[in-house]
């Protein structure tokens, strides 16, 4: 093997050692990193930790894959998490362990950058399986096309919240305001019937709030804008982007650096 490609193999399995060995938490710290992790986005504690673990195997192949690289939903959950630990991340990870900036930043969104996120997030599986010699866990690394998949999400906290199906509640809603009417309608009957204008204001009442209770039943929930991040320059450049109907995705295109790092777009 020549001497700059042993070198270059020799890096790879350095920084992998170096990333799997970082602790993102402070010693003794109460809540580590994977148990908020895994409260933040209501996993179990097992998942969580994974997810951790494949989020330092990506961080891997942004550095040394030699083209850009996407992370998935959940990868990205930690990586979005990691950087609100400041110090660890700009002062530990970056400084100490890859060496150079990795930013989180906005990009320019859109069909095109969602095309070539997906394509980045697809190279990115072919090179997890190359470089680690095994499937990337389907229950984190999902195919490109659920991974990109329009979705909506906000954070809720389920011991405070109660979290019921729009469709649902708008049928319910319905139907308890229908039963509701009927003795409304009843008494402004009678009240037509003795020929009152109170009776006819009921009565328009009653069309007016049926008609309210129509257009709310009618009205439907529409997924979100997705989020996205993106940088470029200064090290590792990374961008994320995302579509109308909630797909997002993050890549990196390369450490700079020639040889064993580089690549990029």
């Amino acid at each position: 093997m020549p001497r700059d490609l042993l070198a270059c193999h020799r890096m790879k399995d350095e920084l992998l050692v170096r990333l799997e060995s970082f602790e993102i938490d402070q010693p003794g710290a109460r809540l580590p990193f994977s148990a908020r992790l895994a409260r933040d986005q209501g996993w179990d504690s097992g998942f969580a930790r994974r997810v951790t673990g494949e989020y330092k195997r990506f961080l891997w192949l942004a550095a040394r894959a030699g083209h850009p690289v996407t992370p998935s939903r959940e990868v990205d959950e930690a990586w979005h998490l990691h950087l609100c630990y400041t110090r660890s991340y700009w002062d530990d990870l970056c400084g100490k362990v890859l060496g150079k900036p990795l930013h989180h930043g906005p990009t320019e969104g859109g069909p095109a950058e969602d095309e070539k996120f997906a394509d980045w997030y697809g190279r990115t599986l072919e090179s997890y399986r190359r470089h680690f010699g095994e499937e990337p866990p389907a229950d984190i690394w999902p195919p490109a096309a659920k991974r990109f998949a329009p979705m909506t999400r906000r954070a809720v906290d389920p011991a405070e919240h109660w979290i019921v199906p729009k469709r649902r509640l708008r049928r319910a809603a319905t139907l308890a305001a229908g039963l509701s009417l009927v003795p409304l309608l009843a008494g402004c009957t009678g009240l037509l019937a003795m020929a009152d204008f109170s009776g006819f204001l009921c009565f328009a009442g009653f069309l007016v709030f049926l008609v309210v209770m129509v257009k709310i039943a009618g009205k439907g929930g529409k997924g979100g804008g997705g989020s996205g991040c993106g940088s470029g320059g200064g090290g590792i450049s990374f961008g994320c982007g995302s579509d109308s109907g909630g797909s997002s995705g993050c890549g990196s295109s390369g450490c700079g650096g020639g040889g064993c790092g580089g690549g990029g777009d």
